[in-house]
């Protein structure tokens, strides 16, 4: 962590004493605010801080941005969520927007480039048709399939010219190994209400949005770490009682993710001070020894690995097989989308193109 970022850290907890602050590291903060997604939680953290009233004078205008931003997106989430609610569709606002109305002091603070909600698969094509109902239209920019990907994105413009995108999950996570780890079931059974989305939205507790956050911190972003997604773990365990730690490592356990949030909370306390009691840390590292999901922590994670990873963990040949086909021959819908053309004729060689450059990408990797 460098001196910026750490810096920023102990600004969000409070640690930072502003006479401590070089004049280097004060020019730096801005920029890196933004590129960590804290921009608005350091405008905010600064406030009566005379010193840095440079730095929260550049902050400014993100801050106002983000705050008439979220006036358009809370408008959206409330008519998404009601139009579900009275097609009796039972649906979970996860990660960003989740946090942002549960955990943050003002959902403008959690800065997000899109909303995502989980239903049970079932319900996919009752809440796509909701969907379009809202205004919404559905994105092909996603390579779709029944293994490959385990989600649908929707994009929609609306009248004061904001765009807003909406990804429709039935699982949590694309990777095999914890694709199945937090089902929707887990989830809805000990949700929570979340008003300011409406007063029909639901959200995860937070147990399912720690393990969701560790999950998707690795399996997706491989460890990147941006401040605002350990900031997220750092917030969710102030609520935490000892009851709800047992449950988290219960949780984590059954469902051999024990590593990843393990990892996650140690990351977040290593940069924000975040609590990690000591016996729970003791029984997430035991019980992560043999892990599928191990992969994960063990280095950098290359396509190819999550590839053979995800072969690995399909029980059948013909799920393999599936999957290879949805990865070597997406919909024509992606490819069109993908190489900005609408000419059906160009598909043979725009699929070949595919083949021949994703292969030369696979073996680099």
């Amino acid at each position: 962590m460098t001196n910026v970022h750490a810096t920023l850290a102990r600004i969000l907890t409070g640690r930072q004493s502003w006479d401590d602050v070089t004049g280097d590291i004060a020019a730096q903060l801005p920029g890196a605010a933004a590129d960590h997604g804290v921009a608005a939680l350091v405008w905010d953290a600064l406030s009566g801080v005379v010193a840095a009233s440079s730095v929260r004078r550049a902050i400014t205008p993100l801050a106002r941005a983000a705050v008439a931003r979220e006036i358009f997106v809370q408008r959206d989430l409330q008519a998404v969520t009601g139009a579900l609610a009275v097609e009796e569709i039972p649906a979970l606002v996860v990660k960003g927007s989740a946090l942002a109305y549960t955990c943050y002091p003002e959902p403008w603070m959690r800065p997000r480039v899109d909303t995502d909600l989980i239903v049970r698969l079932d319900d996919v094509p009752a809440a796509a048709r909701v969907l379009q109902r809202c205004g919404y239209t559905r994105s092909d920019a996603t390579n779709t399939g029944s293994l490959v990907s385990h989600q649908v994105s929707f994009e929609r413009e609306d009248d004061g010219g904001a765009r807003h995108v909406l990804d429709l999950h039935w699982k949590i996570a694309n990777p095999q190994v914890v694709a199945d780890a937090l089902t929707f079931e887990d989830l809805w059974s000990s949700s929570r209400d979340a008003a300011g989305l409406g007063p029909s939205a639901r959200v995860p507790s937070a147990v399912g949005n720690i393990a969701i956050a560790c999950v998707h911190r690795l399996a997706h972003h491989q460890g990147h770490d941006r401040l605002v997604w350990l900031y997220d773990l750092h917030l969710l365990t102030l609520s935490m009682g000892p009851a709800d730690w047992d449950a988290l490592r219960a949780f984590a356990c059954d469902r051999q993710i024990a590593g990843l949030c393990a990892d996650g909370l140690r990351a977040a306390r290593e940069c924000l001070g975040t609590d990690l009691p000591a016996d729970i840390e003791a029984a997430l590292d035991e019980a992560s020894i043999g892990e599928p999901s191990r992969i994960y922590l063990e280095g950098e994670v290359t396509r190819s690995d999550v590839l053979v990873s995800d072969l690995k963990a399909l029980p059948t040949w013909s799920g393999r097989l599936r999957l290879l086909r949805e990865h070597l021959l997406p919909p024509p819908a992606f490819i069109r989308q993908r190489y900005g053309t609408d000419t059906r004729m160009m598909l043979p060689a725009l699929y070949l193109h595919r083949l021949i450059t994703g292969a030369s990408r696979w073996v680099r990797s």
